[in-house]
């Protein structure tokens, strides 16, 4: 192995090229909720999330949530993820085939935000009733 001076070295470190992530000073958020109600079932839930792109470095939030109430009750909720944020919230309460479902996913990227939320309503004998509400921002 050769060993090269520290001059040399120095010069050769300083004429590599830096790379960095190109991205545009700003901010986003988005957000959406829905809630289902029939027969005494209810379900609810919700999201945000938020990003900025700034001189000082990038930043995300995000938080989900979900709530259920009657007879059989199910919620989960969760955020992971480094680079990217992911969210995930459910909640569903059911009797006997009366059930009330609501689900919310968010996603935060480096330069965009968007979150849905799909509900269904559903009695025995009769169609399902579903909504979906979505919400997105992204840095100019």
């Amino acid at each position: 192995m050769k060993k090269i001076a520290i001059p040399l070295a120095l010069a050769l470190l300083a004429a590599a090229p830096a790379y960095a992530r190109d991205t545009t000073p700003g901010s986003a958020t988005s957000g959406s909720a829905g809630s289902a109600a029939i027969g005494g079932q209810n379900a609810t839930t919700a999201g945000v999330g938020a990003v900025s792109n700034g001189t000082a470095g990038d930043s995300q939030a995000m938080a989900v949530g979900g709530s259920a109430a009657g007879d059989n009750t199910r919620t989960h909720a969760g955020v992971h993820g480094n680079t990217n944020l992911n969210g995930n919230a459910m909640a569903m309460a059911n009797d006997q085939g009366t059930m009330a479902r609501s689900h919310t996913i968010c996603h935060d990227r480096s330069d965009s935000t968007s979150c849905t939320t799909k509900t269904m309503e559903h009695e025995p004998g009769s169609k399902p009733e579903k909504t979906t509400s979505t919400g997105s921002g992204a840095i100019q």
